[in-house]
């Protein structure tokens, strides 16, 4: 039954992402291969041999068989956000219909295969240039760690993918200024909170822009859209409010509302072990400690493992994934102007880098790292390579590529 119930997901999710693909036909070709990708490398993890850096997924499969024993009624009394929720999700569909850990990862290869289309939309309303968010939508579909990420028996999918639909809405928004598109991208931002506090960072930049755009219009005098900025400001205020008073989605800042640096020092501690950790001894002891850390703290988290640190095999992967970071950062700096003079990149890249703080400062560990970072690649991907290179522009895009992406 196990078995079975895993196929048929797998077909199912077939089914959805072909019908997706014939949909969006200039990006169908990335989507049927990143699919066809995700399910190998999930059945290789199933039937051949476990994929290294899932560990946690087994154990989270035997919890949920457990608490399926009681029936769906019974899983409620578990009810919680963070990864507690995955596992409670979990849960239901086994205490419905089976202890199947391939259905899990059946839904991980569905939504992480189409999250390639919302990405490279996401590219096409950044830059309007077809070639560009057809490149993004073979990035994301062929990127090995976010390949992995979305055939294994983890939280990453569920975490990125309404993460990515949120920012696509708030970047509609921010081009189009349509009052729903606020709703939605806020919704899709709980939903991912939800599964993982780092989407807090999230709320907080998306919360600053609105206000810096609000009062932006009002010192330029530049009033177009000012009232439906307006109602997005206020719902973007309102919802962050309600978070933080409420504590929805905040599991990982317990303990830190007070600003005790001591349980964030306990925090990075818990990551630093193992053969894997970093910064082992680098503990900030006050507020200034947190600033002057940081960019020391940013660096490990993003780019580590570096080539020195290479002990095992599986450390490999982690260099390339390191190494696929230094080109996007490379590319930032060589077309930084074309990067930053484009609003809705730059504000990509703002969520990007607010989320990589907030994760940089509390992880001692690369192999933790690389899962959280990889949360927010399909961003750091969209916000970087939407846009033209220096040289494209330099030279003038043909004008096919001028109008805004079908996809």
């Amino acid at each position: 039954m196990s078995d079975t119930l895993g196929i048929i997901t797998l077909l199912l999710a077939f089914a959805v992402v072909a019908w997706v693909a014939h949909r969006n036909s200039p990006i169908a070709a990335p989507l049927l291969l990143g699919f066809a990708a995700r399910v190998a490398l999930t059945l290789y993890d199933s039937y051949v041999q476990q994929l290294p850096g899932a560990v946690d997924g087994m154990g989270w499969d035997r919890v949920a068989a457990i608490w399926a024993r009681g029936g769906v009624a019974g899983t409620f009394q578990y009810l919680e956000t963070g990864h507690e929720l995955f596992i409670w999700l979990m849960s239901v569909l086994y205490a419905l219909t089976d202890r199947s850990p391939l259905m899990i990862k059946g839904f991980n290869v569905c939504f992480g295969s189409l999250a390639i289309v919302v990405v490279s939309r996401l590219a096409g309303y950044i830059s309007d240039d077809q070639r560009q968010a057809r490149l993004v939508a073979w990035l994301i579909a062929l990127v090995p760690s976010i390949v992995f990420f979305s055939a294994v028996l983890l939280r990453e999918v569920a975490v990125s993918f309404p993460l990515s639909v949120s920012v696509l809405f708030l970047v509609r928004w921010y081009r189009e200024r349509r009052s729903w598109q606020v709703v939605v991208a806020l919704s899709a931002l709980l939903v991912s909170m939800a599964f993982h506090s780092g989407g807090l960072a999230v709320l907080l930049f998306g919360g600053l822009w609105m206000v810096g755009g609000w009062f932006r219009a009002i010192f330029t005098f530049k009033f177009k859209h000012f009232g439906r900025a307006s109602l997005g400001m206020l719902a973007g205020v309102a919802l962050a409010a309600l978070v933080m008073s409420s504590g929805f989605g905040l599991s990982k800042f317990k303990g830190l509302e007070s600003g005790n640096l001591n349980t964030l020092t306990e925090r990075q501690d818990n990551y630093a072990i193992g053969r894997a950790a970093y910064l082992g001894d680098l503990h900030a002891e006050s507020s200034t400690d947190l600033v002057w850390q940081a960019p020391i703290r940013l660096t490990y988290f993003l780019f580590a493992p570096f080539p020195w640190m290479i002990s095992t095999g599986s450390d490999l992967f982690g260099v390339l994934d390191s190494a696929l970071f230094a080109l996007l950062a490379l590319r930032i700096l060589l077309n930084r102007k074309s990067v930053f003079d484009n609003p809705r990149a730059a504000m990509v890249l703002g969520v990007f880098a607010a989320m990589a703080l907030v994760f940089a400062i509390g992880v001692s560990n690369y192999g933790t790292a690389l899962r959280h970072r990889n949360k927010m690649l399909p961003l750091l991907i969209a916000a970087v390579m939407a846009v033209p290179s220096a040289k494209r522009v330099r030279a003038g895009l043909p004008a096919e590529l001028q109008r805004p992406a079908p996809i």
